[in-house]
């Protein structure tokens, strides 16, 4: 499978989770069925979309991969689709999960702490998922920079609300 069609196939997805946000003036009953809908669509589309990565990942070949930083060959790859492909799956999770969220808290927004440790924890949480796949971290392209600073940040903040517990107690 061509990776153009593959983002072709992700673009018209996390347009759908926009649809009960533009029914909902014109017909709440309708924006209402979409939801129940959602509930069932939101976990087989981030499935089948996962699937296709992985899928299309291991019919990359090795040139169109991104260099490691520092490399001298680094100057020399033009930057690439291939590059964001696993950064626009995630954009698909976090859109579709963040809609899964909508719909099961409806009629509000999420603060922004809420959706700060979400966007943290659902890099994180996808990034393991493509390591249990079996996907090369070589094979991530810009979404391993995401990764490691919210890996990170993760750590620390655990390691944080341990420390002052442990004062506290």
């Amino acid at each position: 499978m061509d990776f153009r069609l593959y983002v072709a196939l992700l673009v018209p997805s996390m347009l759908a989770t926009l649809l009960p946000d533009v029914l909902e003036p014109l017909s709440p009953r309708l924006a209402l069925i979409i939801k129940v809908i959602f509930i069932a669509w939101i976990p087989s589309s981030l499935y089948i979309s996962f699937w296709l990565l992985c899928r299309i990942i291991a019919q990359m070949p090795m040139e169109q991969l991104l260099p490691l930083r520092g490399h001298e060959l680094e100057r020399r790859v033009p930057e690439r689709l291939e590059h964001y492909i696993t950064l626009i799956t995630y954009g698909h999770a976090w859109l579709s999960l963040g809609r899964l969220l909508d719909v099961i808290h409806p009629h509000g927004l999420f603060p922004l702490a809420v959706m700060m440790a979400y966007t943290l924890i659902t890099v994180v949480a996808f990034g393991k998922c493509l390591l249990i796949a079996g996907i090369d971290q070589n094979h991530w392209g810009h979404f391993f920079d995401l990764y490691t600073l919210n890996d990170l940040l993760l750590r620390v903040s655990i390691r944080v609300i341990i420390k002052v517990i442990t004062l506290f107690s």
